[in-house]
């Protein structure tokens, strides 16, 4: 490997350093900001929809998984604040320290994209067409799904 310059190994070492300490303070903010969220909202059917908090200028955001939450917070917000002043009275140096102050709270719902998958159903009546029919149809577009039709039976029945 290539050797490195004592004083460029250094610097690297110090870089590093730094750039640990900038992830470490960062992880300490998002889990200081989990928490007055959490026990903002613990004990309340909000929690069960609760996916994360992210403060945003002066506000702290509730990010929850679906939109029955939003009417929910809406009306507990009082509540919501009480909790949380009380977290803040207990914790106050820890957030500081992780400068996760905020002034309001609201709440955004992101909800989760469901896949459908259909359900392929055996049929509940014996197809009586063989596929075997004449189509009299002269315009085009029409002609071309009974062809398509008189196709998927004849496929269906081999």
């Amino acid at each position: 490997m290539w050797g490195l310059a004592p004083r460029c190994d250094e610097s690297l070492r110090k870089m590093q350093n730094d750039e640990m300490k900038i992830l470490a303070n960062g992880m300490e903010r998002h889990r200081a900001i989990q928490a007055i969220a959490e026990a903002g909202i613990d004990s309340m059917p909000l929690y069960d929809l609760f996916r994360y908090a992210k403060i945003k200028g002066h506000t702290l955001f509730f990010v929850f998984k679906a939109d029955a939450a939003r009417f929910e917070f809406k009306h507990q917000k009082e509540r919501i604040l009480e909790r949380m002043r009380a977290y803040y009275a207990l914790h106050k140096e820890r957030l500081k320290k992780a400068n996760a102050l905020f002034k309001d709270i609201a709440c955004v719902v992101i909800a989760e994209v469901q896949k459908i998958e259909a359900k392929k159903e055996p049929l509940l009546y014996k197809e009586r067409s063989s596929g075997n029919f004449t189509i009299g149809c002269s315009d085009p577009k029409l002609r071309a799904l009974f062809e398509n039709i008189q196709q998927t039976i004849k496929t269906k029945l081999s």
